[in-house]
């Protein structure tokens, strides 16, 4: 005689497929759960190894591209030392001229002169045709009158002619080296 009804054994089986089917499904959880693992350092080992290569890529780079800006400075730089000592030099030359001419003024031989106002050209009037002729010779311009200055007076005129061509000077070598500055800075 069967002492345990038929629906216990179907009861019974059925818990046993369900905890088959239950240690089935945790078998596979826990083999997911393993490969998510090995998948998960794989991932991160590359993303490690992929990140180190990005960096001592731009390190490699950074470095290269110091050394060229340290190069150009240095080429800047030479370039600069040269304009300033182009300048200094212009700058003593011009000294010792502007010393010469103003001494030669001074001692009378060097002498500056202007055009004199001749009577005819007064009040800014055109002068008739023929005035300024010179009558010996019949044809062209007469003979310019001239007055000269006293040597005090011309080498005033020249010191302040040589201090005027100085500023310029010094702002024309300034301009140089903003040009070559921009013209650096705007390379590449």
């Amino acid at each position: 005689m069967n002492l345990i009804p038929w629906w216990w054994k179907l009861i019974g089986a059925g818990a046993i497929v369900l905890a088959a089917v239950l240690a089935k499904q945790a078998y596979d959880a826990r083999l997911v759960k393993q490969g998510d693992g090995i998948g998960y350092a794989r991932a991160k080992g590359e993303w490690a190894e992929a990140e180190r290569r990005i960096k001592d890529d731009a390190e490699h780079e950074a470095a290269i591209e110091t050394g060229k800006a340290r190069q150009e400075t240095v080429a800047l730089q030479k370039k600069f030392d040269q304009l300033a000592d182009s300048q200094q030099n212009d700058r003593i030359d011009h000294e010792n001229e502007k010393r010469i001419a103003v001494a030669a003024a001074l001692a009378g031989t060097e002498r500056l002169s202007f055009p004199a106002r001749s009577e005819s050209c007064a009040g800014g009037a055109v002068p008739q045709a023929g005035a300024a002729e010179d009558s010996g010779t019949g044809a062209g311009a007469g003979a310019e009158a001239r007055t000269f200055l006293l040597p005090g007076a011309a080498a005033a005129v020249f010191r302040i002619a040589g201090d005027y061509g100085q500023l310029v000077r010094d702002y024309n070598g300034l301009v140089e080296r903003y040009d070559a500055a921009r013209a650096v800075c705007n390379a590449d």
